[in-house]
């Protein structure tokens, strides 16, 4: 029986009770490892790889947050006229809060007629609101580990750096991975069902799979609360433990909120007690105007700038803290160079939405808009997917290069105005319009997800969210890839980088691999694997021993290696020393490779980034005859010590040695348990173990089935590239009792017991040849017999075919002959029947079960049938029964005090020969060193026996010797006989009938141990009390233990001795017992605990013992039965006493060897292993290989086609089909529906809509043609209804279609070139949509009888709400009859209105009364947005300076210096533009240049009048020498066929730059500008109107950069 049946239950009661050192480890290698245990206990506890590491939550520090957190408060009061109070005497500040709400210090202002702003009227206190939330009535608000949510208030300019610091330090959120920002509609809005299912499981796996935070408004309404219960739904899918893994984090307006007070530190009781959480209650009524916070958030940054009911105020802190947090590393490494990526996500959303995505594009941050959401995610949608773009070929300084412009066509425009107009009506129209269009000139920031989209990105909205982020940063692979590891979205990079167009050179991955390999990312290292990427070429000692460096301190390795450098005395950390590790993990005979050479694998590297310039070795054509550095085996070994799971699978399967590998992770893994402390990882790692175990199993099964003989060397082969052990042994070190008991390993094993005897050979035969040797080369069949039997068959065959076609004359016939199963008969020279040719054996020397078909000798013959395993066993058993026999026979008849006869000394003789045999079992053990092998040796429980049983009989026969002492010789021998009979039980472990059986009985004698334990306190307190009541008093010793411990032993039994306890009679020598009746009592009571309850206990127990090993008996007793096997094998042929030859002989030999220094290598003991040749090898791994694969591939099959996978593809298909049928059908859900068929019908009716306008323009032509022609009918004209096509699907003669949204960039093109922007819809302002006019069109020579222009006079101008027109606007002349409009003054000064009517272009045409556009046609009639009839002056300065560097020098490129000019951002559409305006009745143009410079850029107006005095004077002293830049028609989008645009630009040069040198410090935009500053003179920048064209010139002028 083997250690595991016998001593690891014993051991197991033994370290319960004493906590001795585990059997089998040496007692220096246990105390060291119990001292490394203790300093492991109190190691903090390490969750186990893979799961979510929980942060521990920590308090923040609250003197820290009110030091850098203020608040606001309104400290003048200014009362707001504008906003009525239900109480007059109350009245409201414009802080938003009434009188009653400031404090009396507060109610006095100095200057109420100064206005009221946050700089002025507000002052900064320390914050009172920050610590934790805990929402009251929320739903799912307590899921997870932490309800409470932190918050802070604070200030809206606060530094974000500050932020940084309270979100990393004091509310401990680490290091984001991605941010994701969420904008859209802030009241609540519907959501299709799918949509809102999709949105927020995609939103939250982007979240979980990148480390992402999430950062929205925070309220409970709208996307935020969306947002939350995303949050909610995932913590209570987890079962509200994962609540920390996601970080949402919402910034709301303070002014805003729902229970300001209840959020406030107060020690009067009225808000929060300082240092408790704030309770915040979702169940009461909302009142009307304050927003609630949303409970899923899991953290809240609340800002502040004194008002009250304000909107938006949170919007500028929070671009600054998402740009701070976009500017962090995505990591702390040294080597990493990527920034925190960040996203914006999109859904519904108002104009500010617009607003948002405008500004991330600008700052150049990716959104995503989530189609179908309503309103500006539609729109933007829409915008982008129908963008167009052109490829222009330009030429600077000489270089011809080509740009690609996006723009949107008119009818898309004019789509776009319509849907900005319903949803948000004209109110900014144009500015939005303009945003869009700047938007979708950087396609790569804009991404749409469609939920019902066949194809595209991604089909979730994390795949989306993740494809944006890429898409921005297309530029550079490696960066992409640097995103994705950093993600660990191998999804992505699969889909978006490793493309076909991958053209990555060879090391450029290597840094990316390494990043994959340290931080535990399998699926990328998989990925880099199967996209070339060569780890011959990468993986070399130097890099492993980096990699080895760097990981983790948490880890059990690290630890390991510690303590492995504290008992080498040093620091360093070497391939050395993981070999070290390697084989404390395996066993000390496993031979790492990185012990094999002190000098090439001791050498420390520096830890540095990938060199691009190594020595690289090859490794393709690997020796497995040699131990090699295999790089595949060296990360697979890696993965192993670092326990991860998926990472060492993917490895392993790319591994030709696939068995032994499996069992060599599975032994380490199982010793890394041993040394873990923590429970979790233990556990851990022993299912690792187990994984690796049923997949050498799995490859080992595979390989059986192929070939049997093949598999049998693949067991026993010894493995220079896996410690030089073989598979057989590592399976039984790592204690795999189901590889074991395989019956590939069973049939081998079998091989081995019966050596090189063929199992043909009758049983009964081969017990009576054991004692007639010359019957055993005559009648015994070995295995070499069975390939020759095979090979005359052969022959048999052959001649008979070769008879048959009449070839072979003279072929001998050879023909087998059944005897029986017995040996062909010899010849004359004692020698069987062969084949010719045959060779005579060679024995390996190692275990041999090859049929190697050679010739065997007579005494080959012999020795190789007594040296069988089983003939061995077979004669030890009978030469232990002999010894039992002499032993029991002298014990019982001639043990005698006088004399000692030869019997008895023969005996003592055998028995030395038994202390001798289990020494050479010592010596002949497997391990290195002396000490291993003694304490692998007494591991073994029958050795434990053997030992027990001899020194028993030595000190038996010590006492023998001693005069008088026979007696006490007599018992000791005897019992010592006990145990030898009880060391034949081992001998019934061959049996596969009583072998299971000695496995129950041991696993049910530590059952009996512990009820013995139990059984005694019954005992031991019954014998007392009856020993106490009955028999008081007695000091006898040997008397209270009969009373005690002999009579309450064997009352259990049935032997009640009942006449101590009541006697018939009693005398004074021997009284009666007092209170017998109690003894009676106590009797029945204990008699009922121990015959009834506790024997019925060790019966149940014996039975589910017997139940649960009655499972595991043939596996354990197939484990079990290697240790027999093995034990015979290394045993000599002769058993005891005869055992003293060899024995003799092997000490000879041994003092040989020693005095020869290594002579005689082949005086070797056998093992269990065989060397084969280098070609043998070869072929062997290879076809491991191919049924490796074999295996992997069924492995791969069975896994997609279980029922958990097929039900997941069902319920994928079930998901699609309602999402088709919701597409299809429209949702309930939705006030609308629209129409099935999307863009594609849209598309088609569109194409026959063109065809009905061109249709409709042909019998135009055709009438008007007949008519001129004179070949009508007298009839009047039908009415051709003109037909307004809302999308032009070809545009061929469309001037879009040929330019796009091409801009004017010289005055040359603006004077010949056909106005473009004049013909652009939707008309500004408005959704109108322009009468199309193609280039051949515009001017009025040609004739175009189909020309039907649009009428439109905005209300502005016509004077809104029945008032008359404004003064720089005429009377509308288009509600007049022809016949009856009044003639302007057109071509001269308009003395009536006091305004120049004469064109810089010249005279115009007047046409029905109206004036004629000298441009052409518009596709408008009437002034638009323009207040006159015919020229609209207007006059820009552009007022310029040279760039200069910091020492006052100019600035150049290209050998040119660099000009800037003021550049204004109007306030209608936010364009950047040429300061300027309108020319006002009665005002020159040189007085506008002035006024218009003065008010837009240095904002005269908001100035005090000592400031306006120096800007007059300054600006005056730069005006008078200006130079006309441009004079004539501007293509404006404003313009009409009756009004239109015309400009003076005059450029201002402050050559010096002392002049505004004075002003610097008072630019401020003013009326209707909102934004200036010095611009550079560009190619590059989009500007207003023609102004491109126009600052061209000066560039041109000045011999400037451009």
């Amino acid at each position: 029986m083997s250690k595991e049946t016998i001593t690891k239950p014993i051991t197991k009661i033994a370290n319960h009770v004493n906590r001795v050192a585990p059997a089998g480890v040496p007692k220096k290698v246990a105390k060291k490892k119990n001292q490394g245990q203790s300093k492991r206990i109190q190691r903090r506890k390490r969750t186990i790889l893979g799961k979510n590491v929980v942060r521990p939550v920590l308090k923040e520090n609250p003197e820290w947050i009110e030091s850098n957190f203020s608040m606001r408060v309104c400290n003048r009061f200014t009362e707001n006229k504008k906003k009525t109070s239900p109480d007059p005497e109350d009245p409201f500040c414009h802080c938003g809060k009434e009188k009653s709400c400031h404090e009396p210090q507060y109610l006095q202002n100095d200057d109420p007629s100064k206005p009221w702003t946050v700089e002025t009227h507000t002052k900064k206190s320390p914050t009172k609101a920050y610590g934790e939330i805990e929402f009251v009535g929320a739903a799912g608000s307590g899921q997870g580990q932490q309800k409470l949510r932190k918050f802070v208030c604070a200030d809206y300019k606060t530094n974000p750096k500050t932020l940084m610091d309270l979100i990393q330090k004091q509310w401990n959120l680490g290091q984001p991975k991605l941010l994701i920002s969420v904008t859209g509609g802030a009241i609540n809005f519907p959501l299709s069902s799918s949509l809102k299912d999709v949105f927020r499981k995609g939103l939250i796996k982007a979240a979980l799979s990148t480390g992402a935070w999430i950062i929205t408004g925070g309220s409970n309404s709208g996307v935020m609360k969306y947002v939350g219960e995303a949050v909610r739904d995932y913590a209570i899918a987890e079962g509200g433990s994962a609540t920390t893994s996601i970080v949402a984090i919402g910034i709301a307006t303070w002014g805003i909120l729902d229970q300001q007070e209840a959020l406030t530190n107060d020690d009067q009781g009225k808000g929060k007690l300082p240092g408790r959480p704030a309770s915040y209650r979702m169940d009461q009524q909302k009142r009307t105007g304050p927003v609630r916070l949303d409970p899923n958030h899991t953290h809240f940054i609340l800002v502040d700038d004194g008002t009250t009911g304000k909107f938006g105020v949170e919007i500028k802190l929070r671009s600054d803290l998402e740009k701070q947090i976009s500017e962090q590393k995505v990591t702390r490494e040294s080597d990493e160079r990527l920034n925190v990526p960040t996203v914006c996500v999109v859904v519904q959303g108002g104009p500010n939405t617009i607003q948002t995505v405008y500004e991330a594009v600008q700052n150049g941050t990716p959104c995503l808009i989530i189609a179908g959401s309503g309103r500006a995610a539609d729109i933007l949608a829409y915008a982008f997917d129908n963008v167009r773009s052109t490829i222009r070929e330009y030429e600077k300084n000489g270089v011809k290069t080509k740009k690609q412009t996006y723009f949107l066509t008119e009818s898309v425009q004019v789509k776009i105005a319509e849907m900005l107009y319903k949803e948000f009506k004209d109110k900014d129209l144009d500015l939005h319009q303009n945003r869009i269009k700047e938007c979708i000139k950087r396609p790569s920031l804009i991404n749409v997800y469609k939920l019902d989209a066949g194809r595209g990105v991604s089909t979730d909205i994390d795949g989306a969210i993740l494809h944006a982020l890429l898409k921005a940063n297309k530029g550079n692979r490696i960066d992409q890839l640097q995103l994705a590891l950093v993600w660990n979205r191998v999804d992505v990079a699969k889909r978006e980088i490793f493309t076909d167009d991958n053209d990555l050179k060879m090391g450029e991955l290597n840094e990316s691999v390494r990043y994959a390999i340290e931080h535990n990312l399998p699926s990328f290292l998989e990925l880099f694997i199967e996209n070339g990427v060569s780890m011959n070429d990468y993986l070399t000692e130097e890099e492993l021993t980096i990699l080895y460096s760097r990981i983790k301190r948490t880890t059990l390795l690290s630890y390991m290696l510690k303590d492995n450098k504290k008992k080498d005395g040093g620091d360093r950390l070497t391939l050395w020393v993981i070999g070290q590790i390697i084989q404390q993990l395996t066993m000390d005979t496993y031979k790492p490779l990185y012990l094999s050479d002190k000098k090439r694998f001791n050498q420390e590297y520096p830890l540095t980034a990938v060199s691009e310039k190594k020595v690289l070795r090859k490794y393709d054509n690997l020796d497995h005859s040699q131990p090699q550095f295999y790089p595949i085996r060296e990360l697979f070994l890696y993965a192993i010590l670092l326990n991860r799971r998926e990472m060492a699978r993917n490895l392993w399967e790319r591994i030709d040695e696939a068995i032994a590998a499996a069992l060599t992770a599975s032994k380490m893994l199982k010793a890394m348990a041993d040394e873990e402390s923590d429970p979790d990882q233990k556990e851990n790692m022993m299912e690792h173990a187990n994984i690796y175990e049923e997949l050498a199993i799995g490859v080992l099964n595979e390989c059986y089935e192929q070939e049997e003989d093949r598999t049998n060397d693949m067991m026993i082969r010894e493995m220079p590239n896996w410690g030089q052990v073989t598979c057989l042994t590592m399976a039984v070190q790592a204690q795999n009792r189901k590889f074991i008991a395989q019956s590939a390993v069973q049939n081998l094993l079998t091989e081995i017991w019966m050596g090189k005897i063929s199992d043909e050979n009758k049983y009964w035969k081969l017990w009576l040849y054991m004692f007639c040797p010359p019957m055993v080369a005559l009648d015994v069949w070995f295995r070499e017999d069975e390939h020759r039997e095979k090979c005359q068959q052969f022959a048999v065959t052959a001649n008979e075919l070769d008879d048959s076609e009449g070839i072979g004359e003279n072929h001998e016939m050879v023909v087998r002959v059944d005897n029986g199963g017995a040996a062909p008969p010899a010849n004359a020279n004692g020698e069987h029947g062969r084949v010719s040719g045959e060779s005579s054996y060679i024995d390996p020397g190692d275990v041999d079960i090859h049929n190697s078909g050679q010739r065997l000798s007579v005494w080959q013959r012999l020795r190789l049938f007594y040296n069988a395993p089983i003939v061995k066993f077979r004669f030890n058993v009978l030469a232990y029964f002999a010894f039992l026999f002499l032993f029991s026979f002298i014990i019982l008849t001639e043990f005698e005090e006088d004399q000692v006869r030869w019997k008895e000394w023969f005996l003592i003789g055998w028995v030395v020969t038994l202390y001798l045999e289990e020494f050479r079992q010592i010596a002949h053990g497997e391990s290195n060193s002396w000490m291993y092998r003694f304490y692998h040796w007494i591991h073994d429980f029958w050795n434990i026996v053997d030992v027990a049983t001899l020194l028993l009989f030595g000190i038996g026969v010590a006492l023998r010797a001693i005069p008088g002492m026979i007696g006490p010789a007599r018992i000791v021998l005897a019992l010592d006989l006990m145990g030898f009979y009880m060391r034949l039980l081992q001998s019934f472990s061959v049996s596969k009938n009583l072998g299971p059986k000695l496995i129950m009985i041991a696993r049910m004698m530590v059952d009996l141990l512990f009820f013995i334990c139990i059984l005694a306190v019954f005992l031991i307190s019954y014998g007392i009390a009856s020993q106490a009541i009955m028999f008081p008093n007695v000091t006898d010793p040997l008397t209270l233990f009969k009373g005690i411990f002999y009579q309450s032993y064997f009352q259990m039994y049935g032997e009640l001795f009942l006449e101590d306890i009541q006697p018939e009679t009693c005398t004074l020598e021997d009284p009666c017992p007092e209170y017998s009746w109690m003894g009676i009592l106590l009797l029945s009571i204990y008699m009922m605990l121990s015959n009834v309850l506790l024997l019925n206990l060790l019966i149940a127990m014996f039975s589910y013992t017997f139940s649960n090993v009655q499972d595991n008996t043939d596996e354990l007793w197939k484990f079990q039965r290697y240790e027999v096997i093995n034990e015979y094998f290394n045993r000599p042929a002769i058993p005891p006493p005869l055992i003293l030859i060899s024995l003799i002989y092997f000490f000879f030999r041994f003092c040989i060897k020693i005095c020869c220094c290594g002579c005689c290598p082949g005086w070797t003991s056998p093992k269990l292993k065989q060397r084969l040749k280098d070609e043998e090898v070869k072929q062997l791994v290879l076809w491991e290989g191919i049924n490796a694969d074999n295996f992997i591939s069924k492995e791969n099959f069975k896994s997609q086609h279980n029922l958990d996978e097929r039900m997941k593809v069902t319920g994928d298909r079930v998901q699609t089909m309602v999402l088709m049928m919701e597409k299809l059908l429209g949702n309930s859900g939705q006030t609308t529906r629209a129409p099935p068929g999307g863009k594609s019908v849209d598309d088609r009716l569109s194409k026959i809509e063109h065809q009905l306008v061109r249709t409709n323009e042909a019998m135009e032509w055709i009438m008007h043609s007949l008519i001129k022609n004179k070949l009508s009918s007298e009839e009047e004209l039908p009415d051709m209804k003109h037909i307004d096509s809302s999308s032009d699907p070809e545009e061929s003669d469309s001037n879009e279609n040929e330019d796009g949204d091409y801009e004017v960039t010289t005055l040359e093109e603006l004077v010949t070139r056909v106005h473009i922007k004049s013909r652009k819809s939707p008309y500004p302002g408005t959704a109108m949509r322009r009468f199309h006019v193609s280039d051949k069109n515009v001017p009025w020579s040609v004739t175009y009888t189909a020309y039907k222009p649009v009428t439109y006079t905005h209300p502005s101008v016509l004077g809104e709400g029945g008032k008359p027109p404004p003064h720089w606007a005429d009377d509308d002349l288009m509600v007049i009859p022809v016949s009856q409009r009044p003639q302007l003054q057109y071509n001269k000064f308009d003395t009536k209105c006091n305004y120049n009517r004469q064109s810089h272009m010249g005279v115009y045409q007047i046409q029905d009364g109206l004036p004629v556009n000298p441009k052409g046609r518009t596709g408008v009639i009437g002034r638009g947005i323009l207040g006159r009839f015919g020229p609209n002056h207007a006059a820009d300065p552009i007022v310029t300076r040279w760039k200069r560097k910091p020492n006052g020098e100019k600035e150049t490129e290209d050998g040119r210096a660099i000009l800037e000019f003021i550049a204004i951002q109007r306030r209608d559409n936010k364009q950047w533009a040429i300061p300027g305006g309108m020319v006002e009745p009665g005002h020159k143009v040189s007085q506008t240049l002035l006024r218009e410079f003065r008010e837009e850029a240095l904002g005269e107006l908001d100035k005090t009048e000592q400031e306006r005095k120096q800007i007059k004077d300054t600006v005056d002293q730069l005006f008078h020498r200006g130079t006309e830049v441009y004079k004539g028609y501007v293509d404006d989008p404003r313009n009409t066929d009756n009004a239109w645009m015309e400009t003076v630009a005059m450029n201002f040069h402050d050559d010096d730059g002392h002049v505004f040198a004075q002003l610097d410090k008072l630019f401020q935009a003013g009326d209707d500008a909102q934004g200036v500053r010095w611009q550079r003179i560009s190619s590059e920048i989009s500007l207003f109107a023609s102004h491109t064209a126009m600052l061209t010139e000066v560039a041109k002028n000045r011999n400037a950069a451009f």
